[in-house]
């Protein structure tokens, strides 16, 4: 188990919730994995609107945005795009 714990968006957990079966395993797997390594550098990066950074992860099937919360150890999954 990760010392990191991954937390979704109402926007990203309704993807992961409405995606069939086999894909909402593969996005759990891709999400449990993001927990694991949260010091892994990203695909991609992306500034919102307010300033802050965001990092991108790039599979297959799947799109993450997020940002890593260090002080409480803490994945923030924003975004969930499926391709």
């Amino acid at each position: 188990m990760s010392a990191y714990d991954y937390v979704l968006t109402a926007a990203a957990a309704h993807v992961v919730l409405g995606s069939a079966k086999r894909l909402r395993q593969e996005i759990l797997a891709e999400l449990e994995r993001l927990s694991r390594e949260p010091f892994r550098e990203p695909d991609l990066e992306e500034t919102g609107p307010f300033g802050r950074k965001y990092a991108i992860r790039v599979r297959e099937r799947i799109i993450l945005t997020y940002w890593v919360d260090h002080a409480v150890k803490e994945v923030r999954v924003i975004r969930v795009e499926i391709c």
